[in-house]
């Protein structure tokens, strides 16, 4: 008799999952950004990743989270604890998943963007301004994953060309 083994399944967002980043909350030592499922379909999160377009900062979701529906997930940066709340049940509201101790959202103003497991944006939430100004702001943004780590660029530049990024952000083709 042969030994079943799971394996860990990665994939876009389903039909009837709808993931939205709710709000970015930098807010002195305690930031977290909210991200809820307004869609009908539970979300499988393994190889998503939520990222900070100024700062450059990456937070690859554990593969064993399934994001319910209705359910918001906190995801919890600097050095504060996060304030936990529950419903009248006892239960709660909020699942909490902690980035890093360090400070990640720029105090000026960033932009946070959800990828999926192709590395594709699934939505942004710019603060303090809704609006964020610059052409390349606009674009619809790729994560690509490297032996390096994680890389955001344009997804034209992924379309058209395959290239590195040298220091001072110079794409050279390969």
């Amino acid at each position: 008799m042969s030994k079943q083994l799971s394996q860990i399944v990665r994939m876009g967002q389903l039909m009837g999952a709808k993931l939205n980043i709710k709000t970015v909350n930098n807010d002195g030592m305690q930031e977290h950004v909210s991200i809820i499922n307004q869609g009908t379909v539970a979300q499988p999160m393994s190889g998503w990743v939520l990222a900070s377009l100024r700062g450059q900062a990456f937070y690859p979701f554990p593969d064993d989270l399934i994001f319910e529906p209705g359910m918001v997930v906190k995801v919890q940066s600097g050095q504060q604890e996060p304030e936990k709340t529950t419903n009248e049940q006892g239960v709660w509201e909020n699942l909490f998943l902690l980035w890093t101790v360090e400070q990640v959202w720029n105090n000026r103003g960033d932009i946070a963007i959800l990828f999926d497991a192709n590395g594709l944006e699934v939505d942004r939430h710019s603060y303090p301004h809704e609006r964020v100004m610059g052409s390349g702001a606009i674009r619809r943004k790729v994560l690509v994953r490297s032996n390096n780590g994680f890389e955001i660029v344009n997804e034209s530049l992924r379309q058209s060309k395959k290239g590195t990024r040298k220091p001072g952000g110079v794409l050279t083709d390969q």
